[in-house]
């Protein structure tokens, strides 16, 4: 067993590889026609997570929601909000001198579903040569090996900021 065990170790290794440049590719065929990038904004994952989180909440979230409930640091918020907000894509409210609500308006509701599209075009990509069953036996393996990892005694957050 030792022996398949490395050799899957490697081959999961090397699928990992081949699946994080084909995230790559898709991002770059679509990139190329400007859809998911805001003019001057550098950090698009910044506000693709934010356009993301918010699509979720048609209400909208504050920005105290937003730093202590889904680990935004002030100023990459700032940022994101003042990016979704000059391209047209959300709104602001003052609550009071330090909060604001923000929201997504139609035309951010638009991008951000394109966001999630662009997801499921990548997970096509990645997993269309099996079959709905093999998809099913793939996720209850990886999400198995996933759960063991989580219940072992180690401590993920500081070995996530040493192994960076």
């Amino acid at each position: 067993m030792s022996e398949l065990t490395t050799k899957l170790f490697i081959d999961v290794k090397n699928f990992e590889k081949y699946q994080s440049m084909l995230k790559c590719q898709v991002h770059i065929e679509e990139e190329r026609h400007g859809d998911y990038c805001l003019p001057g904004f550098p950090d698009r994952h910044n506000f693709h997570r934010l356009l993301r989180i918010l699509r979720k909440h048609d209400d909208g979230l504050t920005s105290k929601q937003l730093i202590y409930d889904f680990d935004y640091r002030p100023s990459d918020l700032e940022d994101a909000t003042k990016a979704l907000v000059t391209n047209n894509l959300a709104n602001t409210t003052p609550i009071n001198e330090e909060d604001y609500k923000i929201r997504l308006n139609t035309e951010g509701i638009e991008v951000a579903d394109n966001l999630l599209k662009r997801r499921d075009k990548i997970a096509e990509a990645a997993y269309h040569t099996l079959s709905e069953n093999e998809q099913r036996e793939l996720d209850r393996l990886v999400n198995k090996l996933t759960e063991d990892y989580a219940n072992r005694d180690v401590n993920y957050n500081a070995l996530g900021n040493i192994c960076r």
